[in-house]
C-alpha cells in the first residue's frame, strides 16, 4: 500500500512540474508563482488560475496595430483575423468595413 502512495506523490509532483513550465513559458508569470498556485490549489483548478493571466506573446490586430489582443476580434476595431466586423458598441454585426 505504501509504494502506491509514493507513486501517486511523485505523479503529482511531476504533472505540477511539467504544467507549471509550459504556462510559465507560455503566460506573464513566473515559474515559482505558477508553483506555488499549483501546489496550493490542486493542478486542475490553478491550471484555470493561471490561464486567465496575459498571454506571453499575443497575436495582435493586423487591422488597427492592437498588440494586445488575445482574443477572436479586436477589442478596438472589433474586427477578426480575416477583417469582418464582429463586434462595434456591444452590437453584433457581420459587415465588411
Amino acid at each position: 500500500m505504501i509504494p502506491f502512495v509514493y507513486i501517486g506523490a511523485i505523479a503529482y509532483f511531476v504533472l505540477v512540474l511539467l504544467t507549471c513550465w509550459q504556462e510559465s513559458r507560455n503566460r506573464k508569470i513566473h515559474f515559482l508563482a505558477v508553483l506555488v498556485i499549483l501546489v496550493l490549489a490542486t493542478p486542475f483548478f490553478g491550471y484555470f488560475i493561471v490561464s486567465s493571466f496575459a498571454v506571453r506573446n499575443p497575436i495582435g490586430c493586423k487591422w488597427c496595430g492592437n498588440k494586445e489582443n488575445e482574443v477572436e476580434y479586436c477589442g478596438v476595431c472589433g474586427k477578426n483575423e480575416e477583417g469582418i466586423l464582429i463586434k462595434l458598441n456591444g452590437c453584433r454585426s457581420t459587415k465588411t468595413i
